[in-house]
């Protein structure tokens, strides 16, 4: 079997033990000599005020790695919230957080949590605020609590992530630090500046430490056993990732048979709509090292979407291709960074899977940062060749002024042969703290596709946006600030068509018990739904108003909670309410329960049927979620995840859309329909090593459509027994 005996062998090698001890107390005498920062504000909300109690944190450059030590002053009066959760999960109790751009450049920076309890999250930041927890890198964390006080320490390997100049004996970093108070929800940071603002990485204030070059080789093999319960299947895969760093200036990433085993549960989702759904990824090969490709455009695009590698076949079978092998490289040489990515699916040589290439070039400078990106796609089966190719640049004029840019251009080789091309800016303006704003234009030709390999919402798009945002402190008793943001948006398709802008409005109240109140008006403008139809005609859409009054409760002893009230307009008018809301509940510390549960109800749902058919369906949805975290004892973690989705869609009316785009009765019969979707996942997880995991995973679940409505009584009880999948997984996976 592929790669057993690599695996076996590697498996039975001991690890070795770092000789720096980090264990929360910050009692070395090494943190004697270390630069320490005091000068925390308020920075959500963004009042900029003395924060409730002191924090002080230390960071100190050693052979080992960089190592940052938070002290937190916290009386035993204040509530502790320390209950632990899954690495990378969403904390809202007591923690803190460092941020580090290593190259001081402002393109990339890494995030390191670590909570009261001891629990941690790491991720990736791109362009200037752009998070993503995908990310989880090989760092040391502790944290220890005393009676008027709670510290944590953090060491990261010189390995931890690509640096350039790496053979120099000082760098320049660019830090962030900040500590979220849970009990009052109140974040606190140095130096001033919020992740909620367009410009957040180039705003970390720049620190020199010294330096020390480490190298690195690391083996992670894997093997996964699956039985397939519905068919009576048993499969076992083993392959392994490779990671080589050499030094910061040079990192080689491989993967063999890349893991696919199915340990992290996308959320259910059913879209009627033309534009695809986004999902992250979570698959270490494609999060290591990813930061440089994460070049991204206006309307939610993406131009590297890894989930497209390995995705479903050309031939339409509805079968995921497999990767047999990828090779990522990232370094840096005379003043470039550089990165390079090769993928290759399974059946590619027989013409069933692709070949996936990516080149990123980028050079940064105090003020003006210009990079180049460039993707082919081999998609055989479909006999087609898709090249893209992106130049972008980014000029920091001064601490007040940011512009960012993007030209764009795809050549697709196949049965049509098109040419795209593309170009947009950014205009970020912040003439004092508390207000900004933000200029943006766009300009997408008919024929621009990079979703090959990228993820495009859409072509044919001339775009102006307007952004104000103003930040106020309030000086009262219950409020600790308030924000005002407005934005105005004009938008047309390449054919001079209006497509619906919108004017949107937002005020929010923080309260200083953590409370806060969201309410939000979003105003669509009259123009045409150019992409509903998939290419037959256009549909006429009439003003439509949205309106959210959002409530988050401050934690009220177990509990903590949020609701949500939204009436809304949609279809071709028709009146609809959404309704529902979260909750939490933390049992004990070890053990915490959560969910949602949003009910809509809909007058007007407007789904395309085929050719410029369209049906207007009365529409009830419930879209729900439990989760349930358990961690027994250190190192263990039991989660339970339930979703349940259910629509049915009745008083089904026809229409047609004429060459006006006006949608005009039909006598065309359309059906009621109902949509169950369901799913569980039961996952067991012991880290027996730093990065090493054993997994065991029950997953369940299916879908269905009939047409005909049903009861939503009925959709539960039939929901419980749908069984698409059905599957019992064990994973192992080590770090050597």
């Amino acid at each position: 079997m592929r790669f057993v005996w690599l695996f076996l062998l590697l498996m039975s090698m001991p690890l070795a033990a770092a000789s720096l001890t980090i264990d929360g107390r910050l009692d070395e005498s090494q943190w004697q000599s270390a630069q320490v920062f005091e000068e925390f504000v308020v920075v959500e909300p963004f009042t900029r005020a003395a924060p409730s109690y002191p924090t002080t944190v230390r960071i100190l450059a050693l052979p080992e790695g960089i190592a940052i030590g938070f002290y937190n002053v916290q009386p035993r009066g204040v509530p502790r919230q320390r209950e632990l959760t899954a690495r990378d999960s969403d904390m809202s109790g007591d923690r803190v957080n460092a941020y580090i751009d290593f190259n001081a450049d402002g393109e990339v920076a890494y995030n390191f949590t670590v909570s009261l309890a001891g629990s941690v999250q790491d991720g990736t930041i791109t362009n200037e605020n752009q998070f993503s927890t995908d990310w989880d890198g090989d760092w040391q964390h502790a944290a220890f609590e005393g009676e008027d006080f709670w510290s944590a320490e953090m060491l990261l390997p010189w390995t931890v992530a690509a640096m350039k100049n790496s053979g120099t004996p000082r760098r320049t970093v660019a830090v962030m630090f900040d500590r979220v108070l849970g009990a009052q929800a109140e974040r606190s940071g140095y130096p001033a500046a919020t992740f909620r603002r367009p410009r957040y990485v180039s705003e970390f204030v720049r620190i020199e430490i010294d330096q020390y070059e480490q190298s690195l080789f690391r083996v992670f093999p894997y093997a996964t056993a699956a039985a397939d319960l519905k068919n009576d299947r048993q499969t076992f895969n083993a392959g392994a990732d490779l990671y080589w760093k050499p030094s910061g200036d040079f990192q080689l990433t491989a993967a063999l048979a890349p893991d696919f085993g199915q340990v992290e549960a996308d959320e259910l989702v059913v879209n009627f709509d033309a534009i695809e759904t986004f999902f992250s990824d979570r698959r270490p090969f494609f999060t290591e090292n990813q930061g440089l490709f994460d070049l991204r455009t206006p309307d939610s695009g993406l131009l590297i979407y890894t989930r497209r590698i390995g995705g479903p076949r050309d031939d339409g079978s509805g079968l995921a291709n497999e990767i047999d092998a990828a090779v990522k490289a990232n370094g840096s040489a005379l003043g470039f960074d550089y990165g390079a990515l090769v993928a290759q699916e399974s059946d590619y040589a027989d013409d069933l899977g692709s070949l996936f290439y990516g080149q990123r070039v980028l050079r940064t400078g105090e003020q003006l940062s210009v990079g180049y990106l460039g993707t082919l796609v081999d998609r055989p089966f479909l006999d087609r060749q898709a090249t893209v190719h992106a130049i972008d640049a980014t000029w920091r004029a001064n601490d007040r002024w940011q512009v960012t840019g993007q030209v764009l251009a795809s050549d697709i080789d196949d049965e049509r042969d098109s040419r795209g091309t593309g170009i947009w800016t950014r205009i970020d303006y912040t003439p004092r703290p508390s207000f900004r704003q933000e200029w943006e234009i766009t300009h997408f030709d008919r024929e621009l596709n990079f979703n090959d390999m990228g993820f495009q919402r859409r072509a044919s798009l001339n775009e102006i946006e307007w952004t104000a945002e103003y930040q106020q402190t309030l000086d009262h008793q219950l409020l600790r600030g308030a924000t005002w943001r407005g934005e105005w948006q004009w938008r047309t398709n390449d054919r001079g068509e209006r497509i619906p802008g919108a004017f949107i409005f937002d005020r929010d109240w923080q309260y200083r018990s953590g409370a806060s109140i969201s309410l939000n008006a979003f105003l669509e403008t009259r123009g045409v739904n150019d992409l509903i139809t998939r290419g037959n005609g256009n549909v006429a859409m009439p003003f439509r108003q949205s309106y959210r009054l959002e409530y988050s409760s401050p934690r009220l002893k177990r509990w903590q909670f949020e609701l949500n009230l939204r009436p809304f307009e949609e279809g071709l008018g028709g009146r609809a309410l959404e309704i529902g809301g979260e909750a939490t509940y933390t049992a004990s510390e070890q053990l915490s329960l959560d969910g949602y549960i949003f009910a809509t109800d809909s007058s007007d749902w407007l789904v395309w049927q085929r050719g410029n058919l369209l049906g207007r369906f009365e529409r009830r949805m419930v879209d729900s979620a439990l989760n349930i975290n358990w961690f027994p004892r250190p190192k263990h973690e039991l989660r339970v995840k339930l979703q349940w989705l259910a629509i049915a869609a009745e008083n089904a009316r026809s229409v047609r859309v004429d060459r006006l785009g006006a949608a005009m009765p039909s006598d065309d019969r359309i059906d009621d329909f109902s949509v169950n979707n369901f799913g569980l996942q039961l996952r067991y997880r012991y880290e027996f090593a730093p990065q090493s995991d054993i997994f065991a995973v029950y997953g369940r679940g299916g879908f269905v459509e009939t047409d005909r409505r049903e009861d939503f009584d009925d959709l539960l009880s039939d929901a419980l027994s749908l069984r698409d999948a059905d599957q019992f997984l064990v994973k192992v996976r080590r770090r050597f």
